[in-house]
């Protein structure tokens, strides 16, 4: 261990640098979008996500930045780096002084600190022109434009999946090998008139999926159309196919990506934006059908929602006769490559219909909304052999309710939702946000979920994977020590009240971040995070199974500098500690380097990372963050002992016409394996290799 920390510091004293200025043409290059979109990822334990609806929709703003001089509240918390303290406080300073004449005067605006001022800086702008954007034909054909992404994807080893078999072994073991190609297809088209139209389709093939033949005779697997609009007449938004539909504070209805516990330690709040446009190629969490949601006077709006898809699910009962028919569990891979995940493939089909009527005050300070739905299923959901599972929903129909609320008294945001189940579980989440003055906000909430609390659409602020069986109350803090130092942490303590998968008996933990953040200037910073984490899991004795705390330490130093206008450095080093009960007590760490090449005359640009890993097991596993292909996201996890080489570059060939490529390895030194299942690769190294070409007309 002694080794390994004296590895990690040697390395840093390696590197320290200067400081200037560069054009932003990605959202992911601001620091602070990076953390969280890549604290997601840690939390859900995904290599690879899909958060292209928060990057497009910031992605959108950088070229067309929002006039703070012609906005709306709705448009400002689109963007979704503001609290509704501040942006209250925005119009309270308009309403007072009048339009604003330089961005410096922002400094002015009551609990506005420098740092919130440097993160919207890229995606605002300030001007007295007053610009409307006309709903007619021309008008939209001529300032409309069109992308369309085509992106392969794949493993170039080959993996068991794919391996030669002869025909009588796979006649005897069927999911024994995949059904179809090792590489992964997508394509996505999208027509945009500013932020008021979008109409497209996105298509996806999974690795080991067949296309346009034997089972997708159709071609791609996954096909998503959406067709969205914005301030039609008296319709806020209008949603005809897929598409994303967020409500409250995520206990009834979100689907879509959302921020749970991230380096944004005070930022608790769910901002819900209703209505959006689906984009995305997740193939479970979006509704299909129609959507609106329309004013009806100056304080009263109304949102109703239909929805109906298919959905995957394994099935069990009485092939002779169809009413015997129950749903085992639900599935939400999206896979569909083996005989065995294919069978499972829309299974069962969810009908979803509802309404939300919300109340806005005229001055924004107060927000009550009131929400009721029901979800009906073809086939019903049956109970459960599990222990842990005997609370959960079974049946066909489903009822939810629920209200939230929000009100802003000064600087303080005192914010919730309560929500009931039909069958008998109820749950809530109540918090408040304070800005005390620009260098310090807080932040409280607690959470109960009750375990009988069932909803298929949820994503409030929660520990486990589902919002049911857990009760929480959440600290979260942010300190402006100087104007170049800044200090987040968060402390969460919760409790599961009954059993869960791999935990046979009710338990709790606690989990803390603390985050140092210092900034040398805009483009040049370093931040230290500490993270632990306690937790209980089973441990199987001979005679019986009882619980055994764990616990995780993390240590990171993180650093970014602009070394020219044109090359960016960053490093990285992490060390976790994990023990587990009295006898496992094991390290690892992770060195990580990336040198960026962008330069705004010349059509090309590249990253190329190097890492070294070196950890005991997978339980010591370091998450890492890669610039892949735009809108595809690489977050690999390190474990054993090894390293990884990632080149990506995008080329613009010309205005109308882009080409990304990525390929990344990875060589293990402790194995001649890698993998299991169907993904085992004979061999001690991996590569994956992303192409994507986009047009622009």
């Amino acid at each position: 261990m002694k080794l390994k920390l004296f590895t990690f510091f040697i390395f840093l004293l390696s590197f320290s640098y200067l400081s200037a200025q560069v054009v932003i043409d990605e959202p992911e290059e601001i620091d602070e979008v990076q953390q969280n979109i890549e604290y997601i990822a840690e939390e859900s334990g995904v290599e690879e996500g899909d958060f292209s609806e928060f990057t497009e929709n910031l992605k959108y703003y950088l070229t067309h930045p929002i006039n703070l001089n012609n906005t709306t509240t709705d448009e400002l918390r689109n963007l979704g780096l503001l609290s509704d303290i501040q942006i209250v406080n925005f119009f309270d300073h308009i309403q007072k002084n009048g339009k604003l004449l330089s961005i410096y005067e922002l400094q002015s605006i009551e609990s506005w600190d420098l740092n919130t001022i440097d993160k919207i800086l890229p995606f605002v702008k300030i001007s007295d022109a007053a610009v409307s954007h006309k709903y007619n034909f021309s008008e939209v054909m001529k300032n409309g434009n069109s992308q369309l992404f085509i992106r392969y994807m794949r493993t170039l080893e080959e993996q068991k999946g794919y391996s030669d078999i002869d025909d009588s072994t796979l006649a005897e073991n069927p999911n024994s090998r995949y059904l179809g190609s090792p590489y992964k297809l997508y394509t996505r088209y999208q027509f945009k008139y500013y932020n008021l139209i979008s109409f497209g389709f996105t298509a996806e093939k999974d690795p080991g999926e067949e296309f346009f033949k034997g089972t997708q005779k159709q071609g791609f697997d996954f096909y998503s159309a959406h067709l969205f609009m914005r301030n039609v007449g008296p319709f806020k938004a209008i949603a005809i196919g897929d598409y994303n539909l967020q409500i409250g504070q995520g206990l009834t209805m979100w689907t879509g990506m959302s921020f749970g516990k991230t380096a944004d330690a005070v930022f608790t709040k769910r901002n819900a934006n209703g209505i959006r446009q689906y984009t995305s190629a997740d193939e479970n969490r979006f509704l299909r059908g129609v959507a609106f949601d329309a004013k009806i006077s100056k304080r009263f709006e109304i949102l109703g929602f239909l929805s109906y898809k298919k959905i995957d699910a394994s099935v069990e009962g009485d092939t002779l006769n169809n009413e015997d028919y129950v749903i085992a569990s639900l599935v939400e891979t999206g896979l569909h490559n083996t005989v065995s995940s294919y069978s499972k493939k829309d299974a069962i089909k969810q009908f979803i219909g509802g309404v939300n009527l919300k109340y806005i005050s005229l001055n924004k300070r107060l927000r009550i909304g009131a929400t009721a739905y029901t979800t009906i299923l073809d086939k019903p959901l049956g109970s459960r052999n599990e222990l842990y599972r005997m609370f959960e929903f079974t049946g066909t129909q489903l009822n939810v309710a629920s209200v939230d609320y929000s009100y802003i008294w000064k600087n303080f945001n005192i914010f919730g939702e309560g929500a009931y189940s039909s069958n008998g579980g109820i749950a809530t989440i109540n918090g408040i946000m304070a800005v005390t003055d620009k260098n310090l906000s807080f932040s409280i909430l607690h959470r109960y979920f009750d375990p009988k609390y069932f909803v298929f659409y949820a994503s409030p602020l929660q520990e486990g994977s589902k919002a049911s069986n857990e009760q929480g109350l959440y600290f979260g803090v942010n300190a402006n020590l100087t104007y170049k130092l800044n200090l987040t942490a968060y402390f969460d303590m919760f409790s599961f009240p009954w059993l869960r998968y791999r935990v046979n008996a009710p338990s709790d933990g606690v989990e803390t971040l603390l985050q140092l953040n210092y900034k040398f200037d805009r483009k040049n910073n370093v931040y230290f995070r500490y993270k632990h984490e306690t937790k209980s899991l089973n441990k199987a004795d001979v005679y019986v199974n009882r619980l055994i705390e764990t616990k995780k330490d993390n240590f990171r130093l993180n650093g970014t500098f602009q070394l020219s206008p044109s090359f960016r450095y960053k490093f990285r080093v992490e060390y976790v500690n994990y023990r587990k009960g009295s006898d496992y007590d094991h390290d690892g760490y992770a060195v990580s380097q990336t040198l960026s090449f962008k330069q705004t005359n010349l059509p090309v640009s590249f990253h190329f990372t190097f890492v070294y890993f070196d950890t005991y097991s997978y339980d010591e596993r370091i998450y890492g963050y890669e610039n892949d292909v735009l809108y595809a996201y690489s977050f690999p996890s390190y474990y054993y002992k090894g390293a990884r080489y990632v080149f990506n570059v995008k080329y613009t060939i010309n205005k109308y016409l882009d080409f990304w490529g990525y390929l990344a390895r990875t060589n293990y030194f402790d194995r001649n394996v890698i993998g299991s299942g169907l993904n085992e690769i004979n061999g001690n190294h991996k590569t994956d290799l992303h192409l994507q070409i986009r047009v622009k007309f």
